[in-house]
């Protein structure tokens, strides 16, 4: 699904990764690729990482060479590209760190493409492979992963091992659950709109679909259009206007009764998606502060 802008803002958080150490490489063979990454020019930056990865004998500097260009492929948003890029580090058989950053960087990219079911498979891996190493950024890729997933008693059991494994604070543990149980119940209630449940509420009772999808207004002014439609042909045929009660009347009561049902089913479908993604986005931006939180404590 589609995310809102502040969703978008996230994106770039957790885009704008750290450059990988490089105390041990030759500092010098990413001279020029690094100013143009610092001055922004990330495409030209990718194609000198590229350079140096393709003249490098040394599998680390070539590794090295190879999350760099994923972190000027992230800033254009070609997280396809990284992705398919990363697959030419797995062999790397060096250093855990970079292996580690391997891996948690093609997750990423994965979540990022929309591939959150191959992300979550990665980030299984990379607990397995790597479980000994400082794990803080792979607990915040998975929450946010399980959220896209909606795994969400999933989400609370791993949310709760975060929290614990870097916090031991009863205040901070309860008032974060209650955070997390109040958007996971505004989530099963939206999940309960239901297109046809709509639709249903609009057959028998005007204007009852359209407040059930949320919508009020349009839910009231349904239901006054068709009694003032049928009013209407009440009285012109009480006066004997009996073809003009028809046309004005039963014709435009018909329109707006079964157009209600149908706009019922509509406004249904699309207030039940536009409320998923602002909750999804809350999820996220509580899945960040839950991080900075612990990164702070």
């Amino acid at each position: 699904m589609k995310w809102n802008n502040v969703f978008c803002l996230i994106c770039i958080f957790l885009c704008a990764t750290p450059l990988i150490n490089r105390t041990f490489a030759d500092e010098k063979v990413f001279e020029k690729a690094d100013a143009l990454f610092a001055s922004g020019n990330y495409f030209e930056a990718s194609i000198e990482y590229e350079r140096v990865l393709f003249l490098s004998e040394s599998s680390k500097i070539r590794t090295i060479a190879n999350l760099q260009k994923v972190q000027a492929l992230k800033q254009l948003g070609e997280f396809g590209k990284a992705r398919n890029d990363l697959q030419r580090s797995f062999h790397f058989r060096g250093d855990d760190s970079l292996r580690f950053e391997v891996l948690y960087q093609y997750a990423f990219c994965l979540y990022m493409d929309n591939r959150s079911d191959e992300a979550y498979a990665t980030l299984l891996q990379l607990k397995h492979a790597f479980g000994h190493l400082p794990l803080q950024r792979y607990f915040l890729l998975r929450a946010m992963v399980l959220a896209d997933l909606q795994q969400w008693e999933d989400l609370r059991t791993h949310l709760e091992s975060w929290i614990t494994m870097y916090l031991d604070d009863d205040a901070f543990l309860q008032s974060t659950f209650e955070r997390y149980d109040n958007i996971l119940s505004d989530f099963e209630k939206v999940l309960s709109i239901d297109k046809q449940r709509a639709r249903l509420r609009s057959t028998f009772v005007p204007g009852l679909g359209q407040i059930y999808a949320g919508e009020v207004g349009w839910g009231l002014l349904n239901g006054f259009s068709q009694l003032a439609s049928l009013a209407a042909f009440g009285v012109m045929a009480y006066n004997g206007y009996y073809i003009a009660s028809f046309f004005a009347g039963l014709g435009p009561w018909q329109s707006f009764y079964f157009g209600g049902i149908n706009h019922a089913g509509e406004l249904a479908a699309i207030n039940k998606n536009s409320r998923l993604d602002e909750l999804q986005t809350a999820m996220s931006v509580f899945l960040l502060a839950v991080d900075a939180y612990l990164a702070d404590s």
